[in-house]
């Protein structure tokens, strides 16, 4: 079974309190523009530390430094040192071009995504994902947050 990944218009849009909570943070650093990597502390992030990503922009491609033990435990692979471009997953391209539009617009983008695994399993995630900075200028990272939680009812 196939699902289509989709992107929020509007970070209000967004329902996940984790995801919610990841965007507020970040954008408590954003005053000035994309907020530098040292701004963010992961250890005034416990709560959501194992659905966290952080992606190295190396050159064209995107590395994952980091990968939450969340997501990690739900693809059933740790593919954190891994370039996005060389896994095979259905929704790949979806996501190679959320993050080259994060390069050129700056700006974070949240949405939702489904996938079915190979196992018979399907999963779905709200997401977001918001560009970092080392030198105040050029986007080096991007702090991603995938909430595969049940939506609060």
């Amino acid at each position: 079974m196939r699902f289509d990944p989709k992107r929020y218009p509007q970070p209000n849009a967004v329902t996940s309190p984790r995801v919610r909570w990841v965007h507020d943070y970040w954008a408590a650093r954003a005053t000035l523009g994309v907020p530098a990597r040292s701004s963010i502390d992961p250890l005034e992030m416990p709560d959501v530390l194992s659905c966290l990503m952080l992606i190295d922009v190396v050159d064209d491609r995107f590395r994952y430094r980091l990968v939450g033990t969340e997501v990690a435990a739900n693809a059933k692979h740790d593919f954190t040192g891994m370039y996005l471009d060389s896994l095979n997953f259905s929704n790949r391209d979806f996501y190679l071009h959320c993050y080259r539009d994060i390069l050129e617009s700056r700006q974070p983008i949240f949405g939702l995504d489904h996938w079915a695994y190979a196992d018979g399993r399907n999963g779905i995630a709200e997401f977001g994902m918001m560009p970092l900075t080392h030198d105040g200028v050029t986007v080096s990272q991007i702090l991603t947050i995938e909430d595969n939680s049940p939506p609060a009812a």
